[in-house]
């Protein structure tokens, strides 16, 4: 079966809204539900979702408070939407920000790529961000869904716990659940565009060091963080991509950062990013 439900955070998405509106209603596979959660915005976000929720019944608005407190990220709002009792009446969860967009062959495409694979637990698009006045392809490891588009299966969610909350969360889930014998793939015939670049709303510098600040929390091998400090310092903002990425890996050291990743996954991680180091097969790729 085919069953999937959407979950989508919002916050002041009136200017590329409209798109994913669209890109959603225009599925050949269409959801059983759309969870859209309205994360205090202060735009004519609102309006938006309530006018598109009147109009088709399997769109579920939920409206936050602007002035409560919010934590880091848009995955702990999620998961107080999606608690077991409603995603396991799912065969696949889809995860998509508001900022993007895609073609009408979009879920139909990633739902082939599980029937497929049996052991495929997590699947996504490749991304595509402005540059200019073209689109620029941004190139991953095959393994990395990026947080804007992913879709899991009932197996995999349950098997990963849910999401977590926090910088690196979309790292997090796709480590653990190849921990556990299941793939995770970002396929380049499946394409999104994601319309607000990734670092875009807090600053380019800003982002390398978050960066640097999720790889720690997440539990990436020093060795590794080293290496791809010096890739990206080949990379805007010439040379300190890398030198920010490394900085904030080492403030969070420095500050006793507490990790998001149990033991296990830290372990898997740093023994997978070594054997990438050194050649050898690793599904860190």
């Amino acid at each position: 079966m085919n069953k999937y439900v959407a979950i989508t955070p919002a916050r002041d998405e009136e200017k590329f809204l409209p798109g994913l509106l669209d890109s959603m209603l225009q599925q050949s596979v269409l959801p059983e539900r759309w969870i859209v959660i309205d994360d205090g915005s202060t735009d004519s976000t609102p309006q938006i979702l309530d006018k598109a929720a009147s109009a088709h019944p399997w769109i579920e608005v939920h409206h936050l408070s602007h002035d409560r407190p919010r934590a880091e990220g848009g995955e702990s709002i999620i998961m107080q939407f999606l608690p077991r009792e409603v995603w396991e009446r799912y065969d696949y969860i889809l995860r998509l920000d508001a900022d993007i967009s895609f073609r009408s062959e979009f879920v139909k495409s990633l739902l082939a790529e599980f029937a497929r694979d049996p052991k495929l637990g997590i699947a996504g698009p490749t991304l595509y961000e402005p540059q200019g006045a073209e689109w620029k392809r941004i190139h991953s490891p095959a393994f990395h869904t990026r947080g804007a588009a992913k879709m899991y299966s009932r197996i995999c969610f349950a098997s990963i716990g849910g999401l977590e909350n926090g910088l690196g969360w979309d790292t997090i889930d796709e480590a653990t659940a190849m921990m556990m014998g299941l793939r995770s793939r970002a396929f380049p015939h499946i394409r999104a565009h994601h319309h607000r670049p990734q670092g875009a709303a807090g600053g380019l510098w800003k982002s390398r060091m978050a960066a640097g600040l999720a790889a720690y929390k997440i539990g990436y091998s020093p060795l590794f963080i080293l290496a791809r400090a010096i890739r990206r310092s080949l990379e805007p903002p010439f040379p300190f991509g890398g030198i920010l990425l490394l900085a904030g890996y080492v403030q969070a050291g420095w500050q006793g950062t507490q990790r998001i990743s149990s033991p296990e996954v830290v372990k898997f991680v740093r023994q997978q990013q070594v054997r990438r180091l050194i050649g050898m097969d690793s599904s860190w790729r």
